[in-house]
């Protein structure tokens, strides 16, 4: 009977130590939270889509910007390589942002130039600054997802 116990035993310890938990590797921790970053972002696209008046046509554009930026975010979640799509299009905002707050968008022909910027404006440059903000860490984090994949594809001969 004691023999029958201590086989038990044994199994149940080398299962215990078979079942560890595996923790994330730091790269994919921080693309991850890159990812919970552009979902915020996409947050915060939604609150200024409802503090400021827009027409229908800018509203159902921002509305698919919103839906785009969270299939980003999502596809990030699980793929680092998909950085580089979320680092485009955050650069593609951002200068889409500066140019909606200097008024460009209200340019009138006969004008001569660039029309007073909105009460938005504030708000837009704030955007534009986070997007940039994004994107930097966007190229960061490329930069620590293949270092860190090239560091573990090292196999010595």
């Amino acid at each position: 009977m004691s023999t029958h116990l201590t086989a038990a035993t044994w199994s149940t310890v080398r299962m215990a130590s078979e079942t560890r938990v595996t923790r994330l590797p730091r790269a994919m921790v921080f693309v991850r939270l890159l990812a919970v970053l552009a979902a915020l972002m996409s947050v915060l696209h939604l609150w200024l889509l409802l503090l400021f008046p827009h027409g229908l046509w800018v509203g159902t554009l921002f509305g698919i910007m919103v839906l785009i930026c969270l299939k980003c975010a999502h596809r990030v979640w699980d793929h680092p390589v998909a950085l580089t799509q979320l680092l485009v299009m955050s650069a593609l905002m951002a200068i889409t942002h500066t140019f909606m707050a200097l008024g460009v968008h209200d340019h009138h022909h006969g004008s001569g130039g660039v029309a007073a910027a909105g009460s938005g404006a504030a708000a837009m440059l704030g955007v534009a600054a986070a997007e940039l903000v994004l994107v930097m860490l966007c190229s960061l984090g490329l930069r620590i997802s293949r270092a860190s994949k090239a560091s573990t594809d090292y196999s010595p001969r």
